[in-house]
């Protein structure tokens, strides 16, 4: 089985030190108090700065690529946490997903995502809908103030 490698084992390792033994002036122990809600912002927040950083040019846009990219890193090992996961969990996904086409892979998600979900027996669903009277939602827009940051250690 492959392993992950040193430094993110270290760092799963030190954030589920945290939830084991929370400390109020740790920033770890501060987003798993906060839960899925503050996590998954800070996901949010640190994907759209990586992809922000993936259009800047040059060395000192490679740079700050990388860091943001550390930082994703680091929020989603703190969501794994959060929900039991580990990263030889994710290892072991991504293993059994080797060797199969990608496009094959993401239709048999689609399948069994989107199974018809049960017709219920009311007066609104014995009228026909009309496809015309459906209207088309533009999805949510990721709002998130996206600031430069200066070069920063992991934040435990």
């Amino acid at each position: 089985m492959p392993t992950a490698s040193a430094p993110l084992v270290k760092l799963e390792r030190t954030i589920h030190a945290r939830a084991k033994k929370p400390n109020s002036k740790s920033y770890t122990s501060q987003l798993l108090a906060g839960g899925v809600s503050k996590i998954g912002a800070k996901i949010v927040e640190e994907a759209a700065e990586l992809v922000e950083a993936a259009s800047e040019p040059g060395q000192a846009g490679q740079e700050h690529f990388i860091r943001e990219a550390g930082d994703l890193f680091y929020h989603l090992l703190v969501m794994l946490c959060h929900k039991n996961c580990n990263l030889f969990d994710i290892e072991a996904e991504l293993a059994r997903r080797f060797g199969v086409s990608g496009l094959e892979e993401k239709a048999s998600r689609k399948k069994s995502v989107d199974a018809p979900e049960p017709k219920l027996a009311t007066k609104a669903a014995a009228k026909p809908v009309k496809k015309s009277a459906k209207k088309k939602v533009a999805p949510p827009a990721i709002a998130s103030p996206v600031k430069k940051k200066a070069h920063r250690k992991t934040r435990l």
